[in-house]
């Protein structure tokens, strides 16, 4: 060899003592973290809105309608959000995010500012509001950012690592919670009638047991049941009102009378979103 002296200098060949990476900050958190953190914040506000309303209309304290149940959620949403303004901002943490070791920061990853993080609670129900797609954008945005973190100038990061038994566990149970609130919100929405509905099928309801009052009374005078709706609405002298009546509260061209003229069957459909039957018979029901 022509020069017996062997250097060896590692920045040369970019030793592993001096990684080429630089350190990437603060992780962000993860959909299904974030879920389960919001389920054990929201769960209780939601639960103690109803057991306080229900207790309040129990003792007669408050007389219940729609107006007064709703006056009621809001209460307890304004108190949710303090509670999200005060405990996500200046570094604190609700008691989800304390139990899944996560934490709202400011975007430029300082603590997050009382204004800022109102903003962002106040935004959870803007993200709520298009079927929850605010929600959803944080499994496809950069930093896994929702809509509220966005209109809030935030974003979530982990502040622990968990063992692969932690995450399918969290990964679990939060599908679980969703699978399980879908069900539900599909129920209130689609199966279950809404307390509008409900209001509707009793105007149904009323204006078919009128239409049976008058049965019983054409019986009375004529000794048989008719199915002659023009007749029975003859019967109260203003047939105008009758009509204005089934047309306010009865699906078009759903009112049915059905009779032998010794018994009789009347069914409708209410005008609510779910067609809903309404019958009164003369027969006994059997038991």
């Amino acid at each position: 060899m022509e020069n017996d002296d062997f250097q060896f200098n590692p920045e040369a060949i970019g030793s592993p003592l001096q990684p080429d990476d630089e350190p990437q900050g603060p992780v962000p958190a993860g959909f299904n973290e974030r879920f389960l953190a919001y389920v054990i914040d929201a769960a209780p506000f939601v639960a103690a809105a109803y057991v306080t309303f229900s207790f309040l209309v129990k003792n007669g304290s408050v007389q219940y309608t729609f107006s007064a149940e709703t006056k009621w959620k809001l209460l307890w949403i304004i108190v949710y959000v303090i509670y999200e303004t005060a405990l996500s901002s200046g570094g604190r943490a609700t008691l989800g995010k304390y139990l899944l070791g996560i934490r709202v920061k400011a975007s430029d990853g300082s603590d997050l500012s009382v204004t800022a993080s109102f903003i962002r609670a106040v935004s959870y129900f803007i993200s709520a509001a298009p079927l929850n797609l605010g929600y959803l954008i944080a499994l496809i945005t950069p930093n896994k950012r929702a809509l509220h973190d966005y209109l809030g100038g935030s974003r979530v990061i982990s502040i622990k690592e968990r063992s692969e038994w932690a995450d399918g566990l969290i990964l679990a149970v939060s599908w679980a919670l969703i699978a399980m609130l879908t069900g539900s919100w599909i129920n209130s929405n689609f199966l279950k009638l809404s307390p509008e509905e409900k209001r509707q099928v009793a105007m149904a309801r009323t204006t078919v047991s009128k239409v049976a009052k008058l049965e019983e009374i054409y019986k009375m005078t004529y000794g048989r049941y008719t199915e002659d709706m023009q007749r029975l609405a003859a019967l109260t002298g203003n047939p105008n009102a009758v009509r204005n009546e089934i047309m306010k509260t009865i699906e078009p061209n759903t009112l049915s009378l059905a009779t032998d003229g010794r018994a009789y069957i009347i069914s409708a459909k209410a005008k609510n979103w779910h067609k809903t039957e309404v019958t009164v018979s003369s027969i006994p029901p059997r038991k």
